[in-house]
C-alpha cells in the first residue's frame, strides 16, 4: 500500500484515497446524502427488521429513545406510519440541535463492506481514521452489510 500525501478536503476525496490505496478491497460508495424523509425510511426499515441492530448502531440520544419507544408501543403500525412518525421525530430532534445523521449534511458515505481479511479491514479502518473520518461497521444492516463513514 502506498499512502497518499494528499489531505482530503471532503468525504468524497477521502473515499477516493481509500479506494486508490486499497484497490483489492473493491470499495464502492453505496449511500450518499439523504433527504430527511429517506433517513426516516432507512431508520424505520432498520428498526422493523432488527431492533437490536438499530439500537446498537445509533447512540442512545433522545430521538433514538423516542423512535424505539414509539416503535415498541406501535408494533401494528404500517411501514408508512412508522416512517411518518420517525420523520416527525427527526424534525423535532434537529430543531433541538441534535445530530441525527451526517448523511443529512452530506458528510457521510456508506461504502460496500471491503474485501479482505480482518487484519486488512482493520488497516483500512485505521487509515480512514488517520485521514480524519470514523467508521461504523454495520454487518447486519437492513439494506445489507456495509461501512458507514463519517467525515
Amino acid at each position: 500500500m502506498i499512502q497518499s500525501k494528499v489531505t482530503p478536503k471532503n468525504i468524497d476525496q477521502l473515499i477516493a484515497i481509500i479506494q486508490n490505496e486499497f484497490p483489492k478491497s473493491k470499495i464502492r460508495v453505496t449511500g450518499k446524502a439523504r433527504t430527511l424523509r429517506r433517513q426516516a425510511e432507512l431508520m424505520a426499515q432498520r428498526i422493523r427488521v432488527y431492533r437490536l441492530e438499530f439500537l446498537k448502531t445509533y447512540r442512545r440520544r433522545q430521538h433514538i429513545v423516542e423512535m424505539d419507544t414509539w416503535y415498541s408501543t406501535n408494533k401494528g403500525a404500517t411501514f408508512t406510519q412508522t416512517v411518518d412518525e420517525f420523520e416527525k421525530i427527526i424534525i423535532r430532534a434537529r430543531s433541538r440541535g441534535a445530530l441525527v445523521s451526517n448523511h443529512l449534511s452530506n458528510t457521510a458515505r456508506d461504502i460496500s463492506w471491503p474485501h479482505g481479511t480482518y487484519i486488512e479491514l482493520d488497516k483500512i479502518e485505521a487509515r480512514i481514521n488517520q485521514l480524519g473520518a470514523s467508521v461504523i461497521r454495520e454487518p447486519k444492516a437492513a439494506g445489507g452489510r456495509h461501512w458507514h463513514v463519517d467525515w
